[in-house]
């Protein structure tokens, strides 16, 4: 901080009106109504009927609190936004498989958040088995898996402490997992060449465990990951499960994270891809409606099977029902209410035309980034889940990626491209990552994807590797 600049940090003492202050709040933008707008974040411009509805719920001051599929009973003076919630809570698990009679959840404060949830459900729930060699929990998931499942999650709740990757020699990237203490419990999956979960390392890595001595085991499979947008073959592990259970008579609890999926897979796969309740052994699942499914951030849904949610209840005698049953406590009711009215003013096929035309959208792309580099090695896409509307890209300009300064400033820069790894041996998790970069395709980028392969094109003539 200059010296300049003072005290003007500290809450002032007196109040005032200046106007510098409130243009200043005026005149923020909105990075998706910006030409181009990003290309890579799972967020799109709100419906005007809804943006209308927020300034007098947020006058209402309406919260939450409490936990309200069960019973409908909640702290007093919300039924009505407490009703809207349960109900539109069982609006999204319908679509996953479930029912009012056979799943319970609540609105949260995003993605990680549930995740979150369906951790600390899941090590509640195994503790209640026998742990005869006291080894704990496993934690099984692959590399592509959420950053909240393996990093934040699995640390606040002591399955693992705090780790970082550690630099690769080979590659000089950081992506191996460091082995100490730190990381025992954490056992990361292979995938293959599409980005989905490799059964047979998912064997590997369960009998090594097993033979370590762990009986309980946390698994989290993931309905479009953050770099590629593939789905764990969910089914197939649920089936995998039923019998390893009944073979070696060790413990599973299988969380799904569904944060974009959750809204696309069940309305353009057609009932051929099972992400949720419709798999008997998936528990819980993670959804976020803030992404796909319209809502202002933040708005996290997480849903598990009937009674789960007891396993983490707290009796609080000041709250009418005496208990929370949520790691948000006191929490905004702003986003079930506005999904209790979209999502009725939509319907579901007002959804699957939504995202049907995210995916043609996506192909347009896909098309056109074939057609201009259809003869060079530096750009091409990685395989695309047909049913998210994400485009994985791989651009080679230097030692596998773009150069930083190139993502940040020139053509490239409106877009706010943003890359991560996927592991090129299949049943070597930790294996040197091909980086690729995560296309979102939504509303707000239709009208720009022509000229973002015209600026990409651009870009790798200027690095001399067009038609190479």
């Amino acid at each position: 901080m200059s010296e300049a600049q003072g005290d003007a940090w500290r809450w002032p003492l007196e109040g005032s009106c200046d106007q510098a202050r409130i243009a200043r709040i005026e005149h923020i933008t909105s990075p998706y109504e910006s030409s181009p707008p990003p290309i890579c974040y799972p967020g799109t411009p709100l419906d005007r009927e809804m943006i209308a509805m927020v300034p007098e719920l947020m006058r209402k001051q309406l919260n939450g609190i409490g936990f309200h599929t069960p019973n409908g009973i909640g702290e007093g003076g919300f039924d009505s936004t407490q009703k809207m919630e349960s109900a539109a809570v069982h609006m999204v698990a319908g679509m996953l498989g479930g029912t009012p009679q056979t799943v319970d959840g609540y609105f949260c404060g995003g993605g990680t958040e549930a995740n979150l949830e369906g951790l600390y459900i899941g090590r509640q729930w195994l503790r209640c088995f026998a742990d005869p060699q006291k080894k704990g929990i496993a934690v099984l998931c692959t590399p592509l898996a959420h950053y909240s499942i393996f990093f934040k999650g699995t640390n606040i709740l002591g399955l693992t402490n705090q780790f970082r990757w550690t630099e690769c020699p080979k590659c000089h990237r950081a992506h191996k997992l460091p082995k100490n203490e730190n990381t025992e419990h954490l056992r990361l999956v292979g995938v293959d060449i599409n980005g989905k979960m490799h059964l047979p390392s998912l064997e590997q890595i369960f009998l090594k465990a097993y033979e370590e001595g762990y009986r309980q085991f946390l698994l989290v499979a993931t309905a479009g990951t953050c770099l590629m947008g593939s789905i764990d073959p969910i089914s197939e592990i649920g089936q995998w499960m039923k019998r390893t259970k009944r073979e070696y008579h060790v413990e599973f609890y299988f969380h799904v994270d569904a944060s974009f999926g959750g809204f696309t897979i069940p309305f353009a796969s057609e009932g051929k891809e099972h992400i949720g309740f419709d798999v008997p052994e998936v528990m819980s699942v993670t959804v976020d409606a803030d992404k796909m499914g319209h809502l202002p951030y933040p708005a996290g849904v997480f849903l598990c099977r009937k009674g789960l949610q007891e396993h983490v209840g707290l009796e609080v005698a000041y709250i009418r029902g005496h208990g929370d049953y949520t790691i948000s406590g006191s929490r905004s009711a702003i986003a079930p209410v506005l999904a209790w009215d979209y999502y009725q003013r939509l319907g579901v096929d007002g959804q699957t035309r939504y995202v049907n035309a995210c995916l043609e959208a996506r192909d347009h792309l896909l098309r056109k980034i074939l057609e201009r580099f259809e003869r060079n090695n530096h750009v091409y896409p990685l395989s695309c889940s047909p049913f998210v509307n994400f485009l994985p890209l791989v651009i080679d300009l230097v030692d596998g990626s773009v150069p930083e300064d190139q993502i940040e400033h020139g053509p490239l820069a409106p877009y706010h491209l943003r890359s991560d790894g996927i592991p090129t041996e299949r049943m070597d998790p930790l294996s040197c990552p091909m980086i690729a970069y995560k296309l979102c395709i939504m509303p707000h980028t239709f009208g720009f994807l022509d000229r973002f392969v015209d600026d990409l094109e651009t870009v790798v003539r200027a690095a001399g590797k067009f038609g190479s």
